[in-house]
């Protein structure tokens, strides 16, 4: 679902780009999100294939995630895009225990 808001997101700002301009910061987040979507999804895979790869992926969205939070948390917070972002923290803690899991699964052998 995140990746097609992205991209439903990105096509609407290239309709509208005649009429209303994209500041560089709007075009970054987007961006951040879009790539943060795509490692959740992977890492996804790669955790239901029992692959390996699953810490790298889960490692890189959980990065990728709290430097784009850190990024965004520096704006007021009485503004609504800040009731958003407090959902998405509240995400980020669930994908953070997910994560950890993960991280000890090589160490119980369930991942190859």
């Amino acid at each position: 679902m995140l990746l097609y808001q992205a991209w439903l997101n990105w096509r609407l700002q290239q309709a509208l780009s005649n009429l209303v301009a994209t500041s560089f910061n709007d075009q970054l987040a987007d961006g951040v999100i879009a790539l943060g979507g795509l490692l959740v999804l992977a890492s996804g895979l790669a955790l239901a294939a029992l692959s390996a790869w699953a810490v790298i992926a889960f490692s890189a969205g959980w990065a990728i995630q709290a430097a784009y939070l850190l990024w965004a948390n520096r704006s007021n917070l009485n503004d609504p895009p800040a009731a958003g972002r407090r959902r998405a923290v509240h995400a980020f803690a669930g994908y953070t225990a997910a994560t950890a899991l993960v991280l000890l699964l090589p160490l119980t052998g369930v991942l190859a």
